[in-house]
């Protein structure tokens, strides 16, 4: 909501709420059909005040009428008669259905959130996929025929250098093909029984060879007492993938990351730590947006894999700042034991 149609809002709001406590203050205690009537238009500001700030608009509104009404309350006050409590449980209701009203609209924003999200991320899997599927043939011609040539060039020639560029540079691009393929996909999931530790172990003893090429000690801490999951082994090998190698490509040569697990009844969370610089502010937003990075190289497609195939597990995914350095982002899974 832009900050002036914020105020215009707000200044209606306290302007309605002001005038009908100051009516009800200049009107004769005895006229009694009028303040019940000022009372009920009481909740016109109220209704709107939940639809345009939520559960905290809603019961802030109720408390701030409640407080300007307590003067005029206590100045009636007859030894808590039949008005009196008639009062006290109308202030209550007020704030009750203050309460119930901002709870309604945050959790109808919510979904409308997450189903215009959910539309936008297909439109964009959709489009990449088209566009990926497009550049795959050509990508895969120009390699091999780069190959085939550069296999036929003398080790000494000088066009070697340069196929050889072009040849790891293809490659480059058809793995971002690929991350665009399968952001493309619908998540189909094949269920098993899976040792989560395990996946685990595989991931990081493949990529060490990455960590220890750029200085980054890679560590894990794994609970041995991890329950069994019903899990698509190879999409969450690729999700622990994409979490791990965003961590190594963040932190800077002497640091560490760190991958744990740990388990209890109600699930179990996965836990990647680096020693990186964090992530801004303005950023934290972004994080799992499609095709939004700050790197150099990449599509951007990584984190928001890793989101599609947690979620596809009933799963959730998430991040927060370490209290020195790096950022923890945090797979959590429902347990399922066959």
């Amino acid at each position: 909501m832009p900050g002036s149609t914020r105020w215009k809002r707000l200044i209606l709001i306290v302007s309605v709420i002001v005038g009908l406590t100051g009516l009800n203050y200049a009107t004769y205690y005895g006229m009694a059909y009028e303040h019940a009537f000022y009372r009920v238009l009481l909740y016109v500001p109220l209704v709107l005040g939940s639809f345009w700030f939520g559960i905290k608009g809603a019961v802030t509104i109720a408390l701030g009428t409640i407080f300007l009404f307590s003067p005029y309350i206590a100045a009636h006050w007859d030894g808590c008669s039949l008005e009196d409590f008639h009062a006290i449980l109308e202030g209550v209701l007020y704030v009750g259905i203050a309460w119930i009203l901002g709870v309604l609209v945050e959790r109808e924003r919510t979904k409308h959130k997450a189903l215009v999200e959910a539309e936008s991320l297909a439109a964009v899997g959709r489009a990449a996929s088209e566009v990926a599927h497009d550049m795959k043939a050509p990508l895969v011609a120009i390699g091999g025929f780069a190959n085939q040539v550069c296999r036929r060039l003398d080790p000494d020639d000088p066009s070697q250098k340069k196929l050889t560029v072009v040849i790891q540079e293809t490659g480059r691009l058809e793995c971002m093909v690929k991350e665009m393929l399968d952001f493309g996909k619908p998540a189909e999931l094949r269920f098993q029984r899976t040792n989560l530790n395990d996946l685990i172990q595989e991931v990081t003893d493949g990529i060490r060879p990455v960590a220890e090429k750029t200085h980054v000690a890679l560590d894990t801490d794994l609970d041995p007492l991890l329950p069994p999951l019903m899990l698509d082994g190879p999409k969450i090998k690729q999700a622990l993938l994409n979490l791990v190698m965003n961590s190594l490509e963040a932190s800077p040569g002497g640091e560490h990351v760190l991958v744990k697990t740990a388990g209890d009844r109600q699930g179990v969370s996965v836990c990647v730590t680096d020693g990186g610089p964090g992530i801004d502010p303005e950023d934290v937003e972004n994080i799992f947006k499609p095709f939004f990075t700050k790197k150099s190289k990449g599509t951007g497609l990584g984190l928001p894999i890793v989101k599609k195939i947690v979620e596809a597990h009933k799963g959730q995914v998430a991040f927060y700042p370490n209290q020195e350095k790096g950022v923890t982002f945090i797979a959590t899974f429902p347990t399922r034991i066959s």
